[in-house]
């Protein structure tokens, strides 16, 4: 395997560790009409998990949750959940009968008190904000964690980060409009974010020729995706 802060690799889709999340995943899914499961997240979900080291009762959030089937995940493994995004859907969890702490927020000032959580989750949301907010929502997850508190980040990951971005699926066509980072923008806003450290070492090889076709098969995007664990100082 390599380095533990590293990009998407499908072929860790087939590790037992992996495959156990996912099949727990898809079991709430079947039970949850509405939630999902993107494909990327298929692979950042279980990374995130064992990079998380979580225990049992710890406070963790989900910091644009979206509808996800990710806090219903944490929540149904014992752990005290609090989901945010913009809007949410509490009745979501009502089928599982789970308890979440639902909150409706910005990431740039989160309704939430200061070292709130042991673990915060921000899985392939980072990139849809404009760059000029990327620090004050880093600071903010910061702000939330207690020290040593951990946050496990994940984004949309290109060769050129400036490069006009295409979907192109079976059934539509379109030019991505969000942001995505490359690797000097990721070293930029991510990897040297104030007031945290990264834990373990980092590896951004990517030979493009091979992966962009590959997810493009895959979810439709040529770009793949990166998972980080900052820790807080």
């Amino acid at each position: 395997m390599s380095a533990p802060n590293r990009t998407l690799d499908l072929a860790e889709l087939e590790r037992p560790a992996y495959r156990r999340v996912l099949e727990r995943m898809d079991a709430l899914l079947a039970r949850t009409p509405g939630a999902y499961l993107h494909p990327g997240k298929r692979w950042e979900y279980p990374w995130a998990l064992e990079r998380a080291q979580l225990r049992p009762g710890e406070r963790v959030l989900d910091a644009g949750c979206g509808r996800s089937v990710f806090p219903l995940y944490l929540a149904d493994a014992g752990l005290r959940t609090t989901a945010l995004d913009l809007e949410l859907d509490p009745a979501l969890a009502a089928p599982l009968r789970l308890e979440l702490d639902w909150r409706t927020g910005d990431l740039t000032a989160l309704p939430l008190p200061d070292r709130a959580f042991d673990a915060v989750f921000c899985i392939s949301v980072i990139e849809h904000l404009p760059e000029a907010r990327i620090p004050g929502a880093l600071a903010e997850l910061r702000r939330v964690l207690r020290p040593g508190g951990r946050l496990l980040l994940t984004t949309d990951f290109y060769d050129d980060a400036a490069a006009p971005i295409w979907y192109e699926g079976a059934d539509r066509r379109f030019r991505v409009d969000w942001g995505v980072f490359d690797e000097p923008r990721l070293r930029r806003f991510i990897l040297s974010a104030p007031g945290f450290r990264v834990e373990g070492a980092v590896d951004l090889g990517v030979d493009w020729a091979t992966v962009k076709p590959c997810m493009r098969e895959y979810h439709g995007y040529p770009y793949t995706s990166v998972g980080v664990k900052l820790v807080r100082g």
